[in-house]
């Protein structure tokens, strides 16, 4: 935000000193050469911005000294800072001056999220965006990152980007079709264009199970273009299994509650499934406040864990919950506030040690810690773990290799339908 404030605070300071420059010219240059008027003053006093006087010797004035000094610093400065604020106010100049950078397409919560990582790894990144350019404006000038205003299923807003200059392209809407349309339509572009070198990947973020499935099998595509196909929701569940409750940790747990079944929720039932070993033993229970009975028995049906998976419509308050070692508990709302209030109630009940509490953008450390201490409650940040997991997406945080191009592997996080599985004994 203080960037905002800067031009109008450089304008004054500007125009103070080439004020005061003028008027020490005009009444000391008289004094140096007798001879000059006053416009004669003015024009000596003008010519000091540029490196020239017309003086026959060096003054011996000291205050003319300092002006010969003073005045084309001043230039310089003014100069140097226009054109600074020329190349920031114009994404279009900036982005014509970058290679190997990634575009953003698509400048939502998952978009900022690699953005902003990116920028920290000192990756060059161009955002697209057909929103109001009023809302970014602040996020952008944090961050430093151009943005090009358009819809990026435009071949010419791409290009102004640097598409053809690109490492790669990341769609990251909300929209999982238009980043599907998005992404095919790069894909095609930069392969029919010429001026397009190197090779590389475009990656698109698609939330929906099936959606993603589908298309992965229709787009059988590789180098020197390939696509490939992330979801963040997926990423972050798994690293939340594999890091937090992993074989080790959970042995002993005979039932796991998931309290929220949204898109994170239902991604967390399938990736503890699919990771259980036949050796463990568990049963699944299922809490919403809204009626998902449905959408729990399809997934519970393709899992083939549909007799020992069930559903309960409540709140947390309203639960009949009872002390056992032997449970876990997963809270998986997209409400920060909502998750922590459940995790209170359940941990004031003494109800087991195992409560993991699904967090975006909280907690702070410090009380992390404290109700960690006291209350057995492990706060886990998924925006950390979908970065982590990102981190890993070849041809982001470096080129992709020839590796990645030729074989099409599962993408990280996500497990297809066609993939071979074990079920638990539950």
């Amino acid at each position: 935000m203080q960037q905002k404030y800067a031009t109008p605070f450089h304008i004054a300071l500007w125009a103070s000193c080439i004020f005061i420059v003028l008027l020490l010219g005009v009444y000391y240059f008289p004094l140096e050469d007798p001879s000059l008027n006053f416009w004669g003053a003015l024009y000596y006093s003008v010519r000091l911005f540029i490196l020239e006087h017309d003086l026959s010797r060096f003054p011996t004035s000291p205050q003319l000294v300092f002006l010969y000094f003073f005045a084309p610093l001043v230039a310089v400065s003014a100069l140097g800072t226009a054109l600074t604020y020329f190349f920031r106010l114009s994404p279009a100049l900036r982005c014509r001056m970058l290679r190997d950078h990634v575009i953003i397409c698509g400048v939502g919560r998952t978009g900022k999220l690699l953005a902003a990582t990116l920028k920290k790894r000192r990756v060059p990144v161009v955002g697209v965006d057909k929103g109001p350019p009023e809302a970014l404006e602040d996020w952008c000038s944090e961050h430093k990152i151009p943005l090009i205003h358009g819809s990026f299923q435009s071949q010419k807003v791409l290009e102004k980007a640097g598409a053809l200059r690109a490492r790669t392209l990341v769609f990251t809407s909300g929209d999982d079709l238009a980043n599907l349309e998005g992404v095919v339509g790069a894909y095609d572009a930069l392969r029919r264009n010429p001026a397009s070198r190197g090779s590389r990947l475009l990656w698109a973020h698609i939330a929906n199970e099936r959606l993603a499935n589908t298309a992965r099998l229709a787009l059988q595509t590789e180098g020197p273009y390939a696509i490939r196909l992330f979801d963040t929701y997926r990423i972050s569940a798994s690293r939340m299994i594999a890091k937090y409750f992993n074989h080790g940790i959970r042995e002993g747990v005979s039932e796991i509650t998931i309290l929220g079944f949204g898109k994170f929720g239902r991604d967390l039932m399938e990736v503890l499934v699919r990771d259980a070993s036949p050796s463990e033993c568990w049963s699944i229970r299922v809490v919403d406040i809204r009626d998902v009975e449905k959408e729990v028995r399809h997934l519970s049906a393709e899992l083939g864990i549909a007799d020992h998976v069930s559903f309960t419509q409540s709140a947390v308050q309203d639960l009949d919950l009872m002390d056992s070692e032997e449970r876990a508990f997963f809270i998986c709302t997209d409400d920060d506030i909502g998750n922590l209030a459940a995790a209170l109630m359940l941990a004031g009940k003494s109800i087991c040690n195992c409560i993991y509490v699904r967090m975006a953008t909280w907690p702070m450390p410090a009380i992390a810690d404290h109700l960690g201490q006291n209350h057995g409650l492990t706060f886990i940040n998924i925006n950390d773990l979908v970065v982590q997991g990102i981190d890993e997406l070849p041809g982001i945080f470096s080129p992709a290799g020839a590796e990645d191009l030729k074989r099409h592997r599962p993408d990280p996080g996500r497990s297809t339908s066609q993939q071979p599985h074990r079920h638990p004994k539950i």
